[in-house]
């Protein structure tokens, strides 16, 4: 059985250079930032892995054939022992050091045998894996791992309840699945040519954020498709319709949330999906995934335009510092209870050129029809250490250069420009996983406020917590939060604005799979 491990230990090379194997497949909603695994958890459930590339199994060594048997004296009972052989002393090598918890450092170069370039039409690969794996879902790849597939869907299924504290005004409720999403991934002709599909099903998933056109084939299902080259580690390619890398909260996918939504303040201030091509590495110079960039150029209307417009353009650029190493800096809340300190700071900026919505990229068109420059900045922290997790994010957009769209009213009169949507935003939140139970005490405030002086945004606040019970980390989860979210519409004061707030309770279980 030893045989194959000297003939390996012997026939490598001492100075061979590292180089990268493929990455997996893995889900990135970037609905995907792409989080690594955390530390092992204390007797509660954990989060999955990433898969590990197959090795095939190492072949038995051949039988040898029988030997003839040794001659018994018919007087003894007892056959003569066979000699021992002392084995040959092997050299000792000294062992490569651990890598660090949860991270494997990748080779600038990936290399493969399957490539583009020895593809042909017509050749066949035979499949060699079907499995199901918690965390990671369905998966199917060929034995030379040209092609793969992995398939995984997520519903939420929510009821909400909201109490204005306001005369004349009732309290509503609903139900509602907030989110129906299916997810295709994988590889094609090679490890390192990938593609990846999200589709969402539900009316909000269809509807949410777009500008009110009636009939807009817009809202459909399809909320990313790209096509990805990651053979080098500091400059991967995505190519299609994903999230803009703008804001953590917001690129972070929406089944790992330790709240049941996302704060008010990513909702104002994010830049959701939009067109386009962007570079990025989340191992910039091999350092241990200590430094991460990303940089897009985007059409700038948003997800799912299909038609011609003006050479306005979105352009964004952010950085990402993780001084204690690689870790799962894109989910939320400290499920695993890490033995070891994460801490991810990033910050962005955006430029948006003759933007049409409200919002950028985002919000309904304005009465005049007309377009804004928009400068978008972002700062972001988050720290994960034994089950305690603190995110916090600033926003700020200004908008200048606002240009009518020469709409006229129902009496031909020229519609006045409306202000640009410009203000700034923060919010804060602190979970905290209790220990031997799957447990989290989590709680958030948000604001958005006008400091611009002329603004259509209005001063709004939220504040709240809530409670999760992870099943089965964040694939299988109830969820339970209060807030009171209030604007500068519901009294003349800060004061009377707050005591006016409406309150909402949300319950919502999620089946990712």
């Amino acid at each position: 059985m030893f045989q194959p491990a000297l003939l390996a230990l012997f026939t490598l090379a001492p100075d061979a250079p590292a180089t990268a194997a493929p990455s997996p497949v893995t889900h990135r909603e970037p609905d995907g930032g792409a989080p690594g695994p955390g530390p092992a958890a204390d007797a509660m459930p954990v989060e999955a892995a990433p898969d590990e590339p197959d090795v095939p199994d190492e072949p038995e060594p051949p039988e040898p054939p029988d030997a003839p048997q040794p001659i018994v004296p018919e007087h003894t009972h007892e056959a003569p022992k066979p000699e021992v052989v002392p084995e040959p002393a092997v050299a000792a090598t000294k062992a490569a050091p651990p890598a660090a918890e949860g991270y494997k450092r990748p080779g600038a170069w990936g290399k493969t045998d399957a490539t583009v370039f020895n593809a042909k039409v017509g050749d066949e690969s035979d499949a060699s894996d079907s499995k199901y794996k918690i965390g990671k879902g369905w998966t199917l790849s060929s034995k030379d791992k040209r092609f793969s597939i992995q398939m995984r869907g997520r519903i939420q299924f929510r009821y909400e309840l909201e109490h204005p504290n306001r005369p004349m005004k009732e309290t509503q409720h609903m139900l509602q699945i907030r989110r129906a999403r299916l997810s295709l991934a994988g590889n094609v002709f090679s490890p390192h040519v990938k593609y990846y599909f999200q589709f969402g099903f539900s009316p909000r998933d269809m509807q949410n954020d777009l500008p009110t056109e009636a009939g807009s084939i817009r809202r459909n299902p399809l909320r990313d498709a790209r096509i990805e080259f990651d053979r080098l580690r500091d400059f991967t390619v995505w190519m299609g319709q994903t999230k803009v890398p703008f804001s953590r909260q917001r690129v972070n996918s929406s089944a790992n949330l330790n709240l049941v939504d996302r704060s008010i303040v990513s909702a104002e201030f994010n830049l959701d999906r939009d067109l386009g091509v962007q570079a990025y590495s989340k191992d910039l110079g091999g350092l241990g995934g200590r430094l991460a960039y990303y940089a897009g150029v985007y059409m700038g209307e948003g997800r799912n335009v299909f038609e011609l417009s003006d050479p306005g353009m979105l352009y964004v650029g952010r950085v990402e510092v993780l001084p204690f190493g690689a870790f799962d800096d894109y989910t939320e809340g400290d499920v695993a209870r890490s033995k070891k300190p994460g801490l991810s700071i990033g910050a962005a900026y955006g430029y948006h050129d003759r933007a049409h919505a409200a919002r950028g990229n985002l919000g309904d068109l304005p009465p005049d029809l007309g377009t804004t420059d928009f400068h978008h900045m972002n700062a972001d922290l988050l720290f994960k250490w034994y089950g305690v997790s603190f995110a916090t994010a600033f926003h700020l957009r200004r908008g200048y250069n606002r240009i009518s769209g020469g709409a006229v009213d129902d009496m031909d009169m020229l519609i006045t420009a409306p202000d640009a949507r410009q203000g700034l935003g923060w919010y804060a939140q602190l979970g905290y996983v209790v220990p031997k139970i799957p447990l989290e005490v989590v709680g958030r405030y948000g604001l958005v406020q006008n400091k611009f002086g002329a603004s259509s945004l209005p001063d709004s606040d939220e504040a709240g917590g809530g409670l999760n019970w992870y099943f089965i980390a964040h694939d299988l989860k109830l969820q339970l939060d209060y807030f009171r979210v209030w604007d500068e519409t519901y009294g003349t004061t800060a004061s009377d604005a707050r005591k006016n707030g409406t309150d909402r309770v949300r319950l919502q279980l999620q089946l990712h799979f």
